[in-house]
Formats: C-alpha cells, sequence, structure tokens
C-alpha cells in the first residue's frame, strides 16, 4: 500500500478530504496536499516506526558485510544507527561472532592487541556519515567477509508512491487513533477503542509473520535432524 493510499485511508476514517492522485513527490513541498494532511502524513510515520521496534519483520531484515584488512581492527557499518543485529558470522571460517563491551575490549587493546581470526566484536560510536562503527578483537590479520544480520527500518515515508514495506492494517488504525486523541474531542473513549484495535491488529501481523520463522533457532533443526 502506497503512502498516499494509506494517508487517504485515515482521513477517509476522519471524514476528511482525501489527497487529489496528481499529488507527486515530497508531501512537505508539494501544494496540493493540505496542513492536515501533512499532519496525517506525519501520523503514519510516527505509527510506522512504532509497528517496526515492536517485531523484527521478516521484510525489514538484511545483511551487512564487512570486508577486513590485515592490522585494521575499526571499521564503519555502513547501515545507519537505528538497526538491531540478529547474527555476526564469518564467512570465511563460518564462525559466530559474539558481541562483547566496550570495556572488554578496551581490556585487550591496551597494551598490546593480539592478531588473528576475529573473534568478538564490539559497537564503537559512529562515523561522520552517522553509520555504526564496530571493532573486532583479535584485530583481523587477512581479509575477511564478516557478515552482518540486521532489521533496519524503512526509511520515513514521503513520496506519495512509496510502498510501506510492513503490513499497512496496524499503521493505518495506529494513526486513526493519534489523530483522534490529536483533536481531542471525544474525551479519549473513541481513540482509546481506535488504539485497542490498532494493537490487535498488530499483534496478529506479528503472528502471521512469526509462522514464517517457526525454525529459526538452530538448536531447534540440528536438534530435529539428530532425533529424526
Amino acid at each position: 500500500m502506497t503512502y498516499r493510499e494509506i494517508i487517504n485511508s485515515v482521513l477517509r476514517r476522519l471524514r476528511e478530504t482525501t489527497i487529489a492522485t496528481d499529488w507527486s513527490g515530497d508531501i512537505n513541498d508539494s501544494s496540493v496536499v493540505t496542513d492536515y494532511q501533512k499532519l496525517i502524513g506525519e501520523l503514519v510515520n510516527d505509527t510506522k516506526r512504532n509497528c517496526e521496534q515492536y517485531h523484527d519483520w521478516l521484510i525489514l531484515r538484511t545483511s551487512v558485510d564487512v570486508t577486513t584488512a590485515d592490522g585494521t581492527r575499526a571499521y564503519s557499518l555502513n547501515s545507519g544507527q537505528e538497526i538491531k543485529l540478529l547474527d555476526v558470522v564469518n564467512q570465511d571460517t563460518g564462525h559466530q561472532l559474539t558481541q562483547v563491551s566496550k570495556k572488554y575490549m578496551n581490556s585487550v587493546k591496551y597494551p598490546s592487541s593480539s592478531s588473528g581470526q576475529p573473534m568478538f566484536y564490539a559497537f564503537a560510536g559512529k562515523d561522520s556519515s552517522n553509520n555504526l562503527k564496530i571493532e573486532f578483537d583479535p584485530i583481523p590479520n587477512q581479509v575477511y567477509t564478516v557478515t552482518f544480520d540486521i532489521t533496519k527500518p524503512q526509511d520515513d515515508l514521503s513520496l506519495a508512491a512509496t510502498e510501506l514495506l510492513i503490513p499497512y492494517q496496524p499503521v493505518i488504525l495506529g494513526a486513526w487513533a493519534r489523530a483522534i486523541a490529536e483533536r481531542g474531542e471525544d474525551g479519549g473513549t473513541q481513540s482509546s477503542l481506535a488504539a485497542q484495535e490498532a494493537i490487535a491488529e498488530l499483534n496478529k501481523a506479528v503472528i502471521l509473520d512469526n509462522s514464517n520463522i517457526e525454525f529459526e533457532n538452530d538448536w531447534y533443526v540440528k536438534e530435529h535432524h539428530l532425533n529424526g
């Protein structure tokens, strides 16, 4: 469902005028979108972010590869900052790296550091492009490809034709509830009911998404094969 279609679905529930189909480009630069319609667009993005943080959606999962160099400890992750790590694996060896604290990393950095196959990683702030930085221990002694499996939120919606990645119904109902509350006309009754509907739809969407990762735990799969 597109950004414009989602906004219009909320507007219809509010008995407000919908956005014409001739809107194109960024919503905030459009002359055919009213200030109130833009407000609904903001509430849609607020709700989208809330729903994205609620669950590790399959559609939001991606991988970022880091190619190491001999003697270099720190690297940019090139993923932005709003991510959740699911797994980190060295493609060349199949070894899964373990996350450690910055305190631990400091303890092995000073006064000297060992080199070899990376076994641990820690976050180390951000780079000039606001990407997260990571450090490895031991310091890589050659070229390795380390894959970071992450969930990453979709960028805020701004263009009319941009498709929402996560299920749209919880976003529509959540934005509707926020819009009712913003008006402050119902004493909180209608907005509370709308919020309950939004939560119910979100939970149903999560259950459906979870059904596709039933065998995600490695220990279960391995035990199943061993005993089968």
